[in-house]
């Protein structure tokens, strides 16, 4: 059954990787054995599919013993009260397995009540049977109320309120087993002389949790998260199962009970490790930032202890682990989308308000997967929100998204409510940062690599805790990527993206081959991240254009002084410093080999384009507009100058996706294809390579 319903199910966009390695983990090669199990984290930006991740794990397991726990809502919990939580779960009826028990950890909790004073062995026998027969009569109620709502909400509070319930829960199949057969059966967990050392095991438990103490606290949480492995070993233990039990963590860094409960949990399961014994129980959980997974992750786009999904495996962890093993978390960097996971995005989004409206689909948001993915660069959450904006946006001007960013945000009743798509989007991306980290990551933004921006002391001016956490926070929240190659494929062309690379050194390969002035391998901050913070600082309320063109001129004369030519001229770009950018670029032309030349000008023409520099005119005619305001010199010379001036506004304009419209055949795609023509007709030794560069630009 439970195999049926997986099929039934396809994974969320971007995320098959993922549900592979988890139905790998989940399964049971061998039923009458257990085996390690790892702790799978999910770690992504937000918005990157984490919870969408575990709705498709829960949905996919129906049937199978499988509990899941959200900690962004839930309140301070104690390590053993989410193992309570976890058991309450796990101790429902499910469709198709027969649910687990938990005497254990009962037994262990009815002990450790706050209104329960245990003193001896005799006394603490009497008030143990006096308590379980009291939960015994609450059984009927807990069969009534499990479908409650309230009844989960409740848990997860110190102490727990709903303990009544609870415990009548985890009563089912003992409700007609004598008190002392019961007792004898869960006592066996307990001391190491039989039940005369078991009760006093519970006395003193019973004890150390009254003292307020940390450290007895800590002994308590320690016991009782034992007792609920052992009752999950042995209910493994005595029946045949296919599938371990699941546990599904969602937002683990919201509340520091996930992490001393996994601390505690993965502390027991080294220790039955050394022994060759293993649990049953599979954790996955999601996490917005590193930092809530112990060890050296860091979050960088290089961090070798981060995992890809299209790497991972059960083997791969197993093998990473070590023997003995020492290492449980394997923490899974969640991907983007690709484009065609775009496309298939736009397409049910399509067919799901076609059936919600009644209105006809239109194709119009398959059509704008060029500038969706160009945007977003794949970012899920962000993927769903522009094609919601398109949507409404195709009301009333179907054709024409160059203001995407800009429409405002309508409420469930269709009305405009003030903030405007950028500016929501934004917010949720950069929620947990405070104002001044805000501010520094906006500064860190205008320059290509946040490690410039930090260097050319962009940030020395901010408050001193902005100054001194923006970096770590932008890493650990997983916003560092990889350079993306800059060349026709980031401007609205065809090719593969990075065709421009030199190829690995090959024997006999020129010396041109070789070598890449505009690639140096640091992170930069996500595309899409980027360009938010840009828009957010190249305009009011919160940017001015005196603030830009600080920014830039200390950039440029950063780059300057240390000697990074190409860099220098891409802050002056920014500054509407074209002239220079031409004069640069038109003493190249007549090198015999134009590959590096191209290399460097998509890497100049990369800059960022103040907000003022746009109009409503095609950008087309911006083009040559910026070329004839920012360039009259070089726009004098018609055969060189001109062109080469008004390919270079052209690739500058192209380098925001808004303007390479409409998505099919963007309009700026003519100009440059045109420019890289006729500058191929004055070059002089290598017009063949200006001219498959032009067919890149060709309808």
């Amino acid at each position: 059954m439970v195999q049926g319903a997986r099929g039934a199910h396809v994974p969320p966009s971007g995320l098959a990787e993922v549900a592979e390695l988890v139905h790998a983990c989940w399964s049971r090669p061998d039923p009458a054995a257990d085996r390690p199990l790892p702790v799978i984290a999910l770690l992504g930006r937000p918005g990157s599919g984490k919870t969408h991740a575990l709705d498709h794990f829960e949905a996919v397991t129906e049937g199978a013993p499988v509990a899941r726990i959200g900690f962004a809502a839930a309140a301070e919990q104690r390590p053993h009260e989410v193992a309570l939580h976890l058991a309450f779960l796990l101790a429902r009826k499910h469709r198709g397995s027969k649910p687990l028990r938990f005497p254990r950890l009962l037994l262990g909790l009815l002990a450790v009540q706050p209104e329960l004073s245990l003193t001896d062995r005799a006394q603490a026998n009497r008030e143990l049977r006096r308590a379980l027969r009291q939960a015994r009569h609450r059984g009927a109620a807990a069969d009534a109320g499990e479908g409650i709502a309230g009844l989960v909400e409740t848990l997860g509070l110190s102490p727990v309120p709903g303990i009544e319930l609870i415990v009548g829960v985890l009563l089912r199949g003992f409700e007609y087993m004598p008190a002392s057969t019961f007792l004898n059966r869960a006592l066996a967990s307990y001391g190491s002389a039989g039940p005369g050392s078991a009760l006093e095991e519970l006395v003193e438990l019973n004890r150390r949790n009254r003292t307020g103490s940390t450290t007895d606290q800590e002994t308590v949480d320690r016991r009782l998260c034992l007792a609920f492995v052992d009752d999950l070993c042995a209910a493994y233990g005595r029946g045949h199962r296919d599938h371990h039990c699941l546990a599904l963590l969602d937002d683990i860094d919201h509340n520091p009970a996930a992490a001393r409960f996994l601390d505690v949990l993965l502390g027991l399961r080294t220790e039955r490790a050394r022994t060759g014994a293993y649990d049953p129980l599979l954790v996955v959980a999601s996490s917005a930032t590193t930092q809530a997974i112990p060890g050296p992750c860091e979050g960088g786009p290089d961090d070798a202890h981060l995992h890809h999904p299209a790497e991972a495996s059960y083997a791969a962890w197993r093998e990473r682990a070590g023997t003995p093993l020492y290492d449980w978390w394997y923490p899974v960097r969640l991907r983007d989308l690709d484009a065609v996971e775009v496309a298939l995005e736009a397409g049910r989004f399509e067919t799901e308000s076609a059936l919600r409206t009644g209105r006809p689909e239109t194709g119009l948001l398959a059509r704008a997967t060029p500038l969706v993915h160009r945007l977003t660069y794949g970012h899920p959450w962000s993927v769903h929100r522009l094609h919601a904006a398109i949507e409404r946006l195709s009301e009333h001007t179907p054709e024409d998204l160059r203001g995407l960013l800009d429409t405002p945000l309508h409420g469930p009743d269709g009305t405009a409510r003030g903030a405007q798509l950028a500016e929501s989007v934004r917010e949720y991306l950069l929620a947990g940062l405070t104002d001044g980290q805000r501010a520094a990551a906006a500064r860190i933004a205008a320059a290509r690599t946040p490690k410039a921006a930090v260097n050319s002391g962009l940030l020395n001016g901010q408050p001193e805790h902005a100054r001194d956490t923006v970096m770590r926070e932008l890493r650990n929240r997983l916003w560092l990527s990889r350079p993306v190659p800059e060349d026709a494929n980031t401007r609205g062309g065809t090719g593969p993206s990075g065709y421009l690379r030199p190829k690995a050194a090959q024997p006999g390969a020129p010396a041109a081959d070789l070598s890449d002035t505009t690639h140096d391998g640091r992170p930069v901050l996500h595309p899409w991240l980027r360009l938010l913070l840009l828009d957010e600082l190249s305009g009011p309320p919160n940017g001015s254009e005196s603030q830009w063109r600080d920014i830039h001129r200390t950039l440029a004369d950063w780059h300057h002084r240390h000697g990074h030519p190409l860099d220098s001229l891409y802050h002056r770009l920014a500054l509407d410093e074209l002239e220079e950018v031409v004069g640069y670029f038109v003493t190249g032309l007549a090198a015999g080999d134009l590959r590096p030349w191209l290399r460097e000008l998509y890497h100049v023409t990369a800059a960022p384009v103040y907000r003022a520099q746009l109009s409503d005119a095609p950008p087309p005619r911006r083009a040559g507009e910026l070329a004839r305001e920012h360039a009259p010199s070089a726009y004098e010379d018609r055969a060189r100058g001109r062109p080469l001036a008004e390919l270079c506004a052209a690739l500058w304009l192209a380098g925001d996706p808004r303007h390479r419209l409409p998505p099919g055949s963007p309009e700026l795609n003519y100009k440059i294809g045109a420019m890289f023509r006729q500058l191929a007709m004055t070059a002089d030794a290598d017009a063949d390579t200006l001219l498959d560069e032009a067919a890149r630009y060709a309808d």
